[in-house]
């Protein structure tokens, strides 16, 4: 059936044909309309060699991109304004295009585009963009704002992430040692690394901040013996955790809080601060103060979080994108210097060790999704809908893509204090294990 766009619709196509048509400079992206027009953009360049189709079912696609631009594209595939011909793959090549393009006109000097790959030109994105601030804002991070802000992604059901990741319940990337790799296995090898790297022992008193369903809390007592506390801002995840800390015998070992890191008891000291994709931006002097304070004078920090490039950064935190409006609010992805600064100016840690294993979250993630549309009837059983699905699906997808073309990164950072011979001393011990 032919679509009849209403006059702004119309106008909302001829602006997003019109652009595509001046930034695809590279790889080629196929409109097909369900009236059988169909409009190609073909790029010159030979950075990028993927191909995309895509069936445009409702001419509110055009609005919405053309008004709230990577917002709006998001919004129009989770209201199923259009859909791909690959199913599997066209979502993440689509993001990958607008990635390149992006790169390569900031490549040769174009001026940069806001809120992802344009402006928005209609102004009603100025009231669009001016709605997502305010959320944006108001989600930011505060004592009370952060338990609401885990709570909205965290507690959405232990079923439904049990559903797409492995039995050790990890939310955050892998190590793969080939692309066929068991998720689980990969899982297992990057905790492994963790706590080679934290060097734990058995008499050690180990603190993590967020510590998920508690799969790091009890592998890492299993394979040191040491002492745990783990805090976090989820009642869900807590009584998840409780019950696998039970399961496993290790209830005299393992203690989990719920609790926020700003309000930990000053007396508590621990020999290893543990921290999985939980440092943003707003608060992070505030998080090394904390951290400051609970670690023990020759302890260890390690920070394993996603990172935002520096060039990209301020443009970053001030916009609201598709993360944070639609998976976690109040989320901000720091740059590493903003890390390291804030870590320089709030305590009197330094950094002994730094790598970063993004490319190994491109597969995690591909895993996850897999395993999510595997699973949609069961997803649909829990309460949740087509629109909910599509979400995720272009989380997944989005996220991907940013970790395949190196656009994010995803650090391993051990921290210590300068002088940390008890430690470090060792000439002969002193070398860290590698995600490659």
């Amino acid at each position: 059936m032919e679509l009849l766009p209403t006059w702004t619709e119309t106008g909302a196509r001829l602006l997003v044909t019109r652009f595509f048509k001046s930034f695809i400079q590279t790889g080629c992206i196929i409109l097909l309309e369900e009236g059988g027009t169909i409009f190609m953009f073909q790029g010159m360049e030979r950075k990028c060699s993927l191909k995309v189709s895509l069936r445009v079912h409702s001419m509110q696609f055009y609005w919405k991109v053309a008004t709230r631009a990577d917002v709006g594209l998001a919004d129009a595939f989770i209201h199923g304004d259009f859909s791909f011909v690959d199913k599997n793959e066209g979502l993440l090549n689509l993001i990958m295009i607008f990635i390149a393009n992006r790169d390569l006109k900031a490549s040769v000097g174009t001026s940069s585009m806001k809120r992802g790959w344009w402006t928005p030109v209609i102004f009603t994105a100025a009231l669009s963009s001016a709605t997502y601030f305010i959320r944006h804002v108001s989600n930011r991070n505060t004592l009370t704002q952060a338990r609401r802000n885990i709570s909205r992604h965290y507690d959405l059901s232990n079923e439904l992430f049990s559903l797409f990741m492995d039995e050790t319940m990890l939310y955050s990337c892998a190590i793969f040692k080939s692309e066929d790799e068991d998720l689980k296995v990969a899982q297992l090898r990057k905790m492994s690394i963790l706590i080679e790297k934290a060097k734990i022992s058995k008499e050690h008193h180990i603190l993590e901040i967020g510590f998920g369903w508690g799969g790091f809390a009890v592998e890492v007592v299993k394979q040191t013996g040491c002492k745990y506390t783990g805090i976090t801002l989820s009642e869900q995840q807590l009584e998840y955790a409780q019950l696998r800390v039970e399961q496993a015998g290790l209830q005299d070992q393992i203690t989990l809080v719920l609790c926020d890191y700003r309000q930990m008891p000053n007396q508590d000291k621990y020999d290893r601060i543990i921290v999985l994709e939980h440092v943003g931006h707003e608060f992070i002097g505030e998080f090394f103060s904390c951290c400051e304070s609970a670690l023990t004078e020759d302890g260890l920090l390690v920070l394993q979080f996603i990172s935002m490039p520096d060039p990209m950064y301020d443009e970053y935190r001030h916009s609201a994108g598709f993360i944070n409006e639609y998976i976690f609010p109040g989320g901000c992805l720091p740059a590493l210097s903003r890390v390291t600064s804030a870590m320089a100016s709030a305590s009197r840690l330094c950094v002994m060790h730094l790598e970063d294993i993004g490319v190994h979250y491109y597969q995690t993630l591909r895993c996850w999704r897999k395993n999510f549309l595997k699973n949609k009837s069961q997803i649909y059983a829990l309460g949740f809908d087509d629109k909910f699905i599509r979400t995720w699906e272009y989380y997944f997808d989005y996220c991907a893509a940013g970790f395949k073309t190196r656009t994010l990164g995803d650090y391993q950072i051990v921290f210590s204090r300068p002088g940390n011979v008890a430690t470090f001393g060792d000439p002969y011990n002193v070398t860290m294990p590698s995600a490659y």
